[in-house]
């Protein structure tokens, strides 16, 4: 793991911080005793989060961004799910700039080792994923900004699942799956890697992957998940009706469209783990990514934890 230079002083920004990834990026803040300062419209979103430096605004009120950026050393943005999702992100970028802020970025990005073969790759992807033109673009282009950017290129989300949770317990995995694998990543890992790098000033500009350890078929997640909460749970990720299904009992408007769009695509593409990406997020980590076995069985551990107690 990169260590956290002069950790104490770095003001650090986290945007999105209600959200799956940005939820776990506070959460590894808090764990290494980092103060944050967060932006949001609601805090009542935040409740029970103590210790957080809580700024009122909106990433379409230009003002209320500069404000929330100023004094900050660095900032960590993660792509809405939002129609205008490249017209907001081109304020995150204009702002840091302005204030001379370095900007970290997780989501959707095209790594590529030149420019031809990113130009050729972010083609190709948006022609097979239409509707992630935009998440496509925003990566190259705050990789071109001057904000000293670092770019996490996080795989599929082990969290979707929990997103979809109760879905899952009534027997059904609907998330679709490649019979030649999907690579999954947890986002906690995501949060530990992001909460290092925004704490350190010397870690190197550029682009990253984050990713699991392995990749799984549909069949194999759900025979997991099964064995954790011990009763069959059936893979129905090949099936429209049910993935409309879980989509629509668990995610809302713009948000559920890419999910719907997304998800189709999963079945048919084939995400492979490969070894240089594996190697590169284990260095970032400092340990071996956490395996979906381990995840899946925390999250129902967490679960049975929360459970009220019956008299």
């Amino acid at each position: 793991m990169f260590a956290a230079n002069s950790s104490s002083t770095r003001t650090v920004l986290v945007l999105g911080g209600t959200g799956l990834m940005g939820r776990e990026v506070l959460a590894a803040l808090a764990r290494r005793g980092a103060p944050a300062r967060v932006m949001v419209r609601d805090p009542g979103k935040l409740a029970g989060r103590d210790g957080l430096d809580v700024r009122i605004g909106d990433l379409r009120d230009p003002a209320s961004l500069r404000a929330a950026i100023a004094g900050v050393d660095v900032v960590f943005h993660i792509s809405p799910h939002e129609s205008d999702e490249v017209a907001l992100t081109r304020g995150v970028i204009d702002a840091c700039e302005a204030e001379g802020a370095r900007l970290v970025f997780a989501g959707v990005h095209v790594l590529a080792e030149n420019p031809v073969a990113g130009w050729f790759n972010r083609t190709l992807f948006g022609l097979l994923l239409p509707r992630y033109r935009g998440k496509i673009a925003i990566g190259a282009m705050i990789e071109r900004s001057a904000a000293n950017p670092v770019i996490l290129a996080v795989s599929n989300f082990m969290q979707n699942d929990q997103l979809m949770l109760p879905t899952i317990r009534d027997g059904v995995f609907a998330h679709p799956c490649s019979p030649k694998g999907l690579n999954r990543a947890d986002l906690r890992d995501l949060g530990d890697i992001a909460a290092s790098i925004l704490l350190d000033p010397t870690f190197p500009s550029g682009s990253y992957p984050v990713v699991g350890p392995r990749s799984l078929t549909g069949p194999e997640c759900a025979r997991v998940w099964a064995e954790a909460l011990g009763h069959p749970v059936r893979y129905l990720g090949d099936d429209d009706t049910a993935l409309d299904a879980a989509i629509d009992r668990h995610v809302s408007g713009y948000r559920a469209e890419d999910f719907r769009s997304s998800m189709r695509k999963l079945r048919t593409l084939e995400w492979p783990t490969l070894p240089k990406d594996l190697a590169v997020t284990t260095r970032l980590l400092g340990r071996a990514p956490t395996d979906f076995t381990e995840f899946v069985r925390r999250v129902v551990a967490e679960q049975s934890a929360r459970a009220p107690v019956r008299p």
